[in-house]
């Protein structure tokens, strides 16, 4: 037992005799309530904004907007720092030329401008534009943000229509879109130029792209008073100062070069009714040689400025042609096919048709001299046009006149088709030429190009969606294909995979070693190694790290299961013909790295397919041909990539 000392026992006894006495067993009484504290209120984050135009107006030397803003979250922002506003003023030539870009900063003393704040995220805007008068006609937007309170940027926000607004009346905004993609997707890494981000918004939120793009590319050259180097004129027709200060073809310019395109057929990107105001800049984009005075023109433009255009020109008195001419023969005559079969003794295939002119009246086809058809047909084989026919890379055509029938129709009789086999696929239909004069009075041609190939051919694209760029319809090898009615589809009746003959001669003397097929065709030449061997352009995508953007060509999902079966052939000669898997061969012109490939060989994918030609040789119009009919491979890629995950991937 431990010992304690005296003391501290006593200290213990008179300790708990004095707790015992102070306890009477009930609780105090509470205190005097205190102040209730004030609620906790999150503080406002933002992390994106919107704003809107509520009004806006010029006076003399200041453009005045007020508009309101607020976060993701639908709150007012109260606390706005920064704001962006440019503005252009039509000059007296009536062209948007006066520009003002200025920002207005919280705590600049140097700030031009002045922004008042009205509550519940109104804000009032005045900012200094020398030009302006209360008469004054310009176009604009703001761009709050970005400043010390942490808020990002807004879009840039279009000034609202009203009397001031210079409305812009040449082109539909859709037609961009149809070609560059949609700009809101658009990234500082666009293909086609940086630029592209830099669409503005309404206060709908929905997207402007030319009258945003005229604040900055005015309607006047920055040497003659205007904002930007190149007007909107400049860049929609294809011209733009190079880094010496020389006007150089570029962008657009490639309408006039590229297959089947026509930079003068205005309406590929202005509205039908178009409604412009003359200008020397706007019209020598085209009408290169306005103002050459040695050049013997009706009228002698070399003295003329912007003030004289509006004596002659005060509506839209010049009718451009917009290949008027064209498609005058385009729509000349309508063919129809009527059936594609085989021959009572299967010898031969028959191609019916018939044709009826601009007002529906049956025409005599072999009585035609302004138009030169030809039936032609072929056997189909998994999906895709079996070749040989005329030669290795051709469907086989007639050789004769067509056989007169009843009611206009006429039969073409394809007699260098592959043999009879039973259940077989026939694809047949008749392409060929009309003449017309050039707008600049040369002869020249449209194509005809009509089939069932649509109906007999596998496909996960649309023809038709390549009209959307190539404006012209496909109008290829020497306008005797193409034409509004297939669109690219027209092409597959001999860029099949059964096609192996080699690609075209390069300008070094090479021969391209691509392949024919109409799938990695396209894909090749818009993306692949044929596009950059022969110096193509670029398609124009949203963003250079995405050059593919599917459904400019695709419908919908892309289901691979879809994809026929058939190997795609290639070669150099008969002797070299080799075949690739058909998904393969399609993936493989983007995803050309070894990694790549050996992971498509290892979902069945092939490079090179062993391929032998057939016992029997085919007689074309020219000789003999090998048969290269290859048993076809289907590839698993489908297992894993199906069309959910395609679209993630490749971001459509």
């Amino acid at each position: 037992m431990k010992l304690m000392s005296k003391c501290r026992v006593a200290l213990l006894v008179a300790t708990a005799l004095g707790m015992s006495a102070c306890n009477d067993g009930k609780d105090g009484n509470d205190g005097l309530p205190g102040e209730p504290g004030a609620p906790w209120v999150p503080p406002v984050v933002t992390t994106s904004a919107v704003a809107k135009v509520m009004e806006w107006q010029y006076a003399e030397g200041v453009v005045n907007v007020e508009f309101s803003v607020e976060n993701q979250d639908g709150v007012p922002v109260e606390d706005l720092d920064k704001v962006q506003l440019m503005s252009t003023i039509k000059n007296e030539a009536g062209l948007l030329a006066d520009t003002v870009d200025v920002t207005w900063v919280a705590g600049d003393d140097n700030a031009p401008g002045t922004l008042t704040h009205a509550g519940e995220g109104i804000y009032n805007l005045s900012m200094p534009h020398e030009a302006a008068t209360s008469e004054s006609i310009g176009t604009g937007y703001i761009r709050p943000g970005n400043g010390e309170n942490g808020m990002p940027r807004t879009k840039r926000v279009m000034f609202t229509k009203n009397d001031s607004y210079a409305q812009v009346s040449t082109t539909d905004d859709a037609k961009c879109v149809a070609c560059h993609g949609e700009f809101e997707d658009a990234t500082g890494n666009a293909t086609w130029g940086w630029h592209q981000h830099h669409h503005a918004i309404d206060n709908d939120q929905e997207v402007i792209i030319v009258e945003a793009c005229l604040v900055c590319h005015t309607q006047t050259e920055q040497k003659d008073g205007g904002w930007a180097e190149n007007t909107m004129a400049m860049l929609g027709h294809g011209y733009k100062y190079d880094d010496d200060g020389v006007i150089q073809a570029s962008g657009h310019a490639s309408l006039s070069t590229s297959y089947s395109m026509d930079k003068y057929r205005c309406s590929t990107c202005h509205v039908d009714d178009v409604v412009f105001t003359a200008s020397l800049n706007g019209c020598a984009t085209c009408h290169a040689d306005l103002q050459d005075a040695d050049k013997d023109l009706t009228v002698n433009h070399s003295n003329f400025t912007d003030l004289d255009c509006a004596t002659c020109h005060n509506s839209f008195q010049h009718e451009h042609e917009n290949g008027a001419n064209r498609d005058e023969a385009l729509n000349r005559y309508n063919f129809e096919i009527i059936s594609v079969v085989r021959s009572e003794d299967k010898a031969t295939i028959e191609v019916t048709t018939k044709a009826t002119d601009s007002e529906g009246k049956v025409v005599d086809i072999n009585a035609l001299t302004d138009a030169s058809p030809n039936g032609w047909a072929t056997v189909m084989r998994n999906g895709e046009a079996m070749l040989p026919g005329r030669d290795e890379g051709h469907v086989a055509r007639a050789k004769t006149a067509p056989i007169a029938g009843e009611n206009g129709e006429v039969t073409y009789i394809i007699t260098h088709a592959l043999p009879y086999v039973e259940g077989e696929v026939l694809a047949g239909g008749v392409d060929g030429r009309i003449s017309y004069t050039h707008r600049w009075g040369y002869p020249a041609n449209a194509p005809i190009s009509v089939s069932n190939i649509k109906d007999v051919r596998r496909t996960s694209s649309d023809g038709m969606k390549c009209l959307t760029c190539h404006t012209e319809g496909l109008d290829g090898h020497g306008s005797a294909r193409g034409g509004f009615d297939l669109g690219g589809d027209a092409c597959s009746q001999c860029h099949s995979a059964y096609n192996w003959a080699p690609g075209k001669t390069q300008d070094d003397g090479t021969i391209g070693d691509y392949a024919m097929a109409w799938g990695p065709l396209v894909h090749n030449m818009h993306f692949g190694a044929y596009k950059q061997d022969r110096g193509l352009n670029d398609m124009p995508t949203t963003d250079k790290n995405m050059p593919v953007d599917c459904q400019a060509c695709h419908t919908g999902m892309i289901d691979l299961e879809d994809v026929a079966p058939a190997v795609v052939l290639n070669g150099m000669d008969e002797s070299s013909v080799y075949g690739i898997t058909a998904i393969s061969a399609n993936c493989a012109t983007c995803h050309t790295g070894d990694a790549a490939k050996n992971h498509m060989i290892q979902q069945g994918g092939d490079f090179n397919v062993a391929i032998t030609p057939e016992a029997d040789m085919h007689t074309g119009e020219s000789g003999d041909f090998a048969v290269f009919d290859p048993a076809p491979i289907t590839e698993s890629c489908s297992v894993c990539h199906s069309p959910a995950r395609l679209a993630e991937a490749h971001n459509y």
